[in-house]
């Protein structure tokens, strides 16, 4: 049995950042880019362990296949980026926004490319930056692509940071009764998560941590980004829908689960099982070099030829990372094959109007030669009754 990695609750070391940024310079040679330019603060924090806000002065890191990143960031942020940033960052200010003729962020950047460079740019960046960008600019996804295989050091994270949710999941079922509010319910569940994570982490960088729990009660569980109402209550029978989700200090991760408190109503009998064998199918392909497409083409036509068909509405699985939603997916239309050191979610879901949702959904690591749930809760249709009495 492949043991579970250790929990690692540190900072990164210059090294992984070092390593990060070399993994990124060995795909601009591959595109032959000499530049590639940053805006999302995800990839930026990626890249320096900086987290920030997107507002009205450009964050931007300009990285060339030598030499220091540039970081062009307004003075307001300089001092904020000294204390937090890690690695080799030359960094460029500008006074304000809007600033003189001649003190524009845009003017100084522009001078930091020049007008014949090859330059990657996200595929989100705005429109604005994008103008402003000199040089014959190619749209790329090279960091997309270079965080998808984590490092040891990443792993790490991320089993902490299932530990995390696990924990706040328990808290989740020990708590949740008939008649309770949904804010109770994330009041309580987010207090234990985030008094862990500070326990854990007392220097957590707060603008990359955040954590959620909430259900969703029976009448509303078939619509899964429904957001619930506050004083929504929960009811006996079921089918709940519960989400936990935590970013981490920067790493992203999820548990969910589908329960029933007192009872399991007859209507929801067979489509919790075929969900739940639906997972499990999913779970028997998990190894490195299945072709994702092939999951989910394996576990929809599973669920259409149980007659379920109309109620599926959304992929197998995702990637987590720093955030808890990026590549890879396990998803018709994704054709690439599984790797050992990729992190994903195992979440087929079968939704239906006057029956309820039904959905397991765990934080998983690909092995060498398999997988490890990373998440922990509740699985099979006996554990998840909840007794209520």
């Amino acid at each position: 049995m492949v043991k579970k990695p250790k929990a690692i609750k540190t900072p990164p070391s210059e090294e992984e950042l070092a390593t990060r940024l070399k993994n990124v310079r060995e795909k601009m040679i591959q595109e032959n880019l000499d530049f590639l330019v940053c805006f999302d603060p995800v990839n930026i924090y990626y890249l320096t362990n900086f987290a920030f806000y997107v507002h009205e002065r450009p964050f931007l890191l300009i990285i060339e296949q030598q030499g220091p990143i540039k970081f062009l960031i307004p003075l307001l942020e300089k001092s904020h980026v000294i204390d937090r940033a890690i690695g080799d960052l030359d960094i460029v200010n500008y006074y304000e926004f809007p600033s003189p003729q001649g003190e524009n962020w845009y003017e100084i950047y522009e001078k930091l490319i020049g007008d014949n460079a090859n330059v990657g740019v996200e595929p989100g960046m705005t429109m604005e930056i994008y103008q402003k960008t000199t040089g014959n600019k190619i749209i790329t996804d090279i960091l997309d692509e270079v965080r998808i295989i984590k490092s040891d050091y990443e792993i790490g994270r991320i089993f902490h940071a299932s530990k995390i949710v696990s924990k706040g999941h328990k808290k989740l079922l020990k708590i949740c009764m008939p008649g309770m509010a949904e804010f109770g319910i994330f009041q309580e569940a987010t207090s234990t998560m985030t008094s862990k994570i500070i326990q854990d982490i007392p220097n957590a960088n707060f603008k990359a941590t955040e954590t959620t729990a909430a259900v969703w009660p029976p009448d509303i569980s078939h619509e899964p980004h429904l957001v619930p109402d506050i004083f929504a209550k929960m009811q006996k029978g079921g089918p709940h829908v519960s989400i936990v989700q935590a970013q981490v200090d920067g790493y992203g991760v999820e548990v969910e689960r589908t329960f029933f408190l007192g009872y399991i109503p007859e209507k929801a009998k067979k489509p919790f099982e075929v969900m739940f064998n639906a997972r499990k199918m999913a779970y028997d392909m998990l190894k490195p070099g299945v072709v994702m497409s092939e999951i989910d083409k394996k576990v929809r036509k599973y669920i259409i030829e149980k007659g379920y068909g109309d109620y599926i509405i959304h992929r197998t699985g995702h990637g987590f990372g720093i955030t808890g939603h990026e590549a890879p997916y396990i998803a018709e239309g994704y054709d690439k094959k599984l790797e050992a050191n990729m992190v994903v979610s195992i979440e087929p879901g079968i939704y239906i109007s006057g029956i309820g949702g039904f959905r397991h959904s765990d934080t998983v690591l690909i092995t060498d030669n398999g997988y490890i749930k990373l998440t922990k809760a509740p699985e099979t249709l006996e554990d998840v009754i909840i007794n209520v009495d």
